[in-house]
């Protein structure tokens, strides 16, 4: 059910649950999006948190972190499936942990596995066994399998974040500008069911696509319409000149 809607230039953001909402959008030309999934807390408790997306139940434990409910995968990939049109892109954003539940589930909504990229966000996260600096995005097709606009673009994508924002895992917007500039043209529609602080939108909005993003966390959602409509009114003119070697940092900006 849809609570709140804005319409900002080319972007429809809709506050609602992704799962309900997904069945009555036009069909997008691809999704692009930091899902929500659980990790283990880096404290004493052994139950698990989500970072992203889904925000249905949440609590804090003594530990002090934010625990929240997620979407099954096959449930959440089976709607990916069902929102994009017949030749379509799907990036979708996990840890290592939770790549091969993902890419199980994709498999059985009918998607093919092109690629596991990988992004190297520079600062690590604390652990015991190796500290952990990577993420991964399972980059999928639907239907027939498309060249990226650039085929030169590397696997690995390598740059830091200085965020913008409050929300816990917000993504660089010139992180999610390479997927969506490599797997759709200007006009398309492109999709993020778990939009979180916007990164996608505010992408799309710098790269001229057409945008829906839906979140059920409305401080989340409010965020990501600021951010939306910031980028309309100051557009980044340099965003698409990121590079995509290896060598050197793929940004280092704010998100």
């Amino acid at each position: 059910m849809i609570q709140r809607e804005e319409v900002i230039g080319d972007c429809r953001l809709i506050l609602g649950d992704a799962m309900s909402v997904m069945r009555d959008l036009p069909k997008a030309d691809l999704i692009v999006s930091d899902v929500p999934y659980s990790l283990t807390t880096g404290g004493v408790s052994k139950s698990s948190k989500t970072m992203s997306g889904i925000f249905a139940a949440h609590n804090y434990r003594n530990d002090g972190q934010l625990i929240m409910a997620t979407v099954p995968f096959p449930e959440m990939m089976a709607a990916f499936n069902d929102a994009l049109g017949p030749d379509a892109d799907c990036y979708v954003m996990s840890n290592d942990k939770n790549l091969r539940p993902i890419m199980n589930a994709a498999a059985a909504a009918g998607f093919g596995l092109h690629n596991v990229l990988v992004w190297d966000k520079v600062t690590p996260t604390a652990n015991r066994w190796y500290m952990k600096n990577l993420e991964f995005t399972i980059y999928l097709w639907k239907g027939r399998a498309r060249t990226i606009n650039d085929p030169s673009s590397k696997q690995l994508l390598r740059g830091g974040i200085d965020k913008a924002t409050g929300h816990p895992t917000e993504k660089p917007v010139p992180l999610m500008a390479e997927y969506v500039r490599n797997s759709s043209a200007r006009g398309d529609l492109v999709l993020d069911p778990f939009m979180g602080s916007g990164t996608t939108g505010v992408a799309c909005a710098n790269l001229g696509r057409k945008f829906i993003g839906i979140e059920i966390h409305e401080p989340f959602f409010d965020m990501a319409c600021e951010r939306i409509r910031a980028a309309y009114e100051r557009p980044d003119m340099f965003i698409e000149r990121a590079s995509t070697q290896v060598q050197q940092p793929l940004f280092g900006g704010a998100a």
